[in-house]
C-alpha cells in the first residue's frame, strides 16, 4: 500500500474518531433513527403481523424485528383481555315496551391475521355487534323475562361469540349492566300489576260466593281496592256520633228552666 493511501487512512480515523468523541449524542439519535426506521417492537401482551408488498406474512411474537425499509411494516394488536363498553341504548323488547339498557363485552384476540384482514376498525366493528347483539337479545324478550339476568348475559354472550368468531376475536364474557325501563312503560307495567292484583282479588270474592255484581262493588275504584270492614266501621262510628249529639240536644231541652212569669202592678 503507497504511503500516502496509508496516511490518509490514518488521518481519516483519526478525524472520525475525534467527531465521535465530540458529537456522541448526535451519533447515538442517528443509530437509534435507523433502529426505528429499520425495525419494530413488539410489547409484551401483543402480538404482531408481518406484512411485505402489502401481503400478510407471519405473525411475531414479543421482541424487536428488523425490517427492509419502505417493504416491510408490521401490525399490532394487544392480545390481554379486554373490556368494551357499550353507551345506553334505547331498547324495544318483544311486549313494545321500551327499556333504556347498558352493556359491555369482555373480550381476547385469539387470531390476529383475522383480526387485522378481516375488518378494518376491529373496535368500531365490535362495538356495533354489541349494540346488534343487544337488540337482538332483547328483541325476543317479554317484561318478565327482563328479570332474568344470569340468562339474558348468557344469551349476549352466545349471541355475540357467533357475531366476532369470523374476526379472530374470543368473548370471555358479555353481560347486561343496567336495564331500565322508561318512564312510559314504567307507567304501563304499574297499571298492568294493578289490573293483575285487583283481578286476583276478583277472582277470590268469586270462589268465596259472591256474586259478581257484589264482588266489582266491593273492588272499588281501580286506583285502589275497598275495605270493606274499615267502611263498615267507620259508618257506624258517624251514626253513633249522631245519636249521641241527638240525645245531648235533646236532654238539653227537656231540662231547660221554664220562664219566670212576671206580674203587672
Amino acid at each position: 500500500m503507497p504511503d500516502w493511501l496509508d496516511a490518509l487512512r490514518g488521518w481519516a480515523w483519526s478525524e472520525l474518531k475525534d467527531f465521535a468523541q465530540e458529537n456522541a449524542w448526535a451519533l447515538w439519535l442517528v443509530v437509534w433513527a435507523i433502529l426505528r426506521a429499520t425495525g419494530k417492537v413488539v410489547d409484551t401482551g401483543q402480538t404482531g403481523l408481518l406484512f411485505s408488498f402489502g401481503r400478510a406474512k407471519q405473525v411475531l411474537g414479543p421482541g424487536y424485528r428488523m425490517l427492509i425499509p419502505f417493504v416491510q411494516i408490521v401490525r399490532v394488536l394487544p392480545t390481554r383481555h379486554r373490556t368494551l363498553h357499550l353507551p345506553g341504548q334505547r331498547v324495544a323488547i318483544g311486549d313494545g315496551l321500551v327499556y333504556f339498557v347498558d352493556a359491555n363485552l369482555v373480550y381476547r384476540v385469539v387470531d390476529v391475521r383475522k383480526a387485522l384482514i378481516e375488518i378494518d376498525d376491529l373496535v368500531k366493528g365490535m362495538t356495533q355487534a354489541l349494540g346488534l347483539g343487544v337488540q337482538a337479545v332483547l328483541a325476543s324478550q317479554a317484561r318478565a323475562g327482563m328479570r332474568a339476568g344470569p340468562e339474558l348475559d348468557a344469551a349476549l354472550s352466545e349471541d355475540l361469540g357467533r357475531r366476532l368468531e369470523p374476526w379472530g376475536v374470543e368473548v370471555v364474557r358479555a353481560g347486561f349492566i343496567t336495564i331500565t325501563p322508561s318512564p312510559e312503560s314504567m307507567r304501563v307495567t304499574q297499571v298492568a300489576a294493578q289490573v293483575e292484583a285487583r283481578e286476583r282479588v276478583l277472582r277470590a270474592f268469586e270462589a268465596a260466593g259472591l256474586p259478581i255484581g257484589r264482588a266489582l262493588a266491593l273492588l272499588g275504584s281501580r286506583t285502589r281496592l275497598s275495605n270493606r270492614p274499615r267502611a263498615v266501621r267507620e259508618k257506624e262510628r258517624r251514626r253513633r256520633a249522631r245519636s249521641r249529639m241527638e240525645r245531648r240536644i235533646l236532654q238539653a231541652g227537656l231540662r231547660s228552666p221554664a220562664p219566670r212569669k212576671t206580674s203587672t202592678p
